[in-house]
């Protein structure tokens, strides 16, 4: 495999958390994918094709290709968490309401930090703004629901249920209603986050045409070659299409596509 051996910069992108290349001088088009056309009975990794200014081009989900988990399921996954975890706080209202109808005591965490969203609020990261904006907002509610058990056994003690079943229910209507619709917020954000680009390819040999699906394009610069072995790098990732490089600006590893390999599956 020759890849690494032309003049031209390299268009970078992300797939997963990694950093993959192809060469400029076979990128034709990069666009937001949309209308994507399905194509019955083709290899496992064919995610269908694109009108391309009346040129139907078939489209490779790149990661899939690779062997990583798709786009749709990291979606699923993230939406499934959120999911389970809005449900936890209506069960856990739920079961503060019926510990001081029935007369016993509430054992779920009251620590903000020690439930399972908290957990995972707590250790989330992403660099995409719009999502962050959004995390800080569960901060102020999250922490007034669980502090909630606190003054409820407070009004236990002095036996008077009448306004402790007045304040779950008003929690019920402000600070979990507020939670719901940030829970709802957040994974529609996500999962507009997560919408893919195709780029797509043409050979300078034989005109064939084909569409790659990338999380974000990075930049073009120039990049190495590198000698190292790819199995010492990532031996997931085996696969006749790839060899590894560095970012010529900064030396950071990254993975070269074999193009034409790409463009004759």
């Amino acid at each position: 495999m020759e890849i690494g051996k032309s003049e031209f910069p390299w268009a970078l992108f992300n797939l997963d958390h990694e950093v993959f290349a192809v060469s400029s001088e076979y990128v034709k088009s990069i666009f937001i994918m949309e209308h994507l056309i399905k194509m019955p009975d083709t290899a496992y990794y064919i995610k269908g094709a694109v009108n391309l200014r009346g040129e139907i081009i078939p489209v490779i989900d790149t990661r899939k290709f690779y062997g990583m988990p798709t786009v749709e399921e990291e979606v699923a996954e993230f939406k499934s968490v959120l999911a389970q975890r809005k449900q936890d706080h209506i069960n856990w209202l739920n079961e503060l309401e019926d510990s001081v109808r029935e007369k016993r005591k509430f054992t779920l965490t009251t620590d903000p930090h020690a439930c399972a969203f908290g957990k995972w609020y707590d250790n989330y990261k992403t660099e995409d703004l719009m999502l962050q904006q959004l995390l800080k907002k569960f901060d102020a509610p999250h922490k007034r629901v669980h502090y909630l058990a606190h003054e409820v056994e407070k009004l236990e003690d002095q036996g008077d249920y009448s306004k402790a079943f007045t304040l779950i229910e008003k929690a019920r209507n402000r600070e979990l209603s507020q939670m719901i619709k940030l829970f709802n917020s957040l994974c529609n954000e996500y999962t507009d986050s997560r919408r893919e680009l195709t780029i797509v390819l043409e050979s300078q040999e034989s005109g064939k045409q084909m569409g790659m699906t990338v999380d974000k394009v990075i930049g073009v610069e120039m990049v190495q070659d590198e000698t190292e072995e790819l199995s010492q790098k990532m031996p997931s990732l085996q696969n006749e299409s790839l060899k590894l490089g560095r970012r010529e600006k900064d030396g950071a590893p990254l993975f070269m596509i074999d193009e034409e390999y790409i463009i004759n599956l």
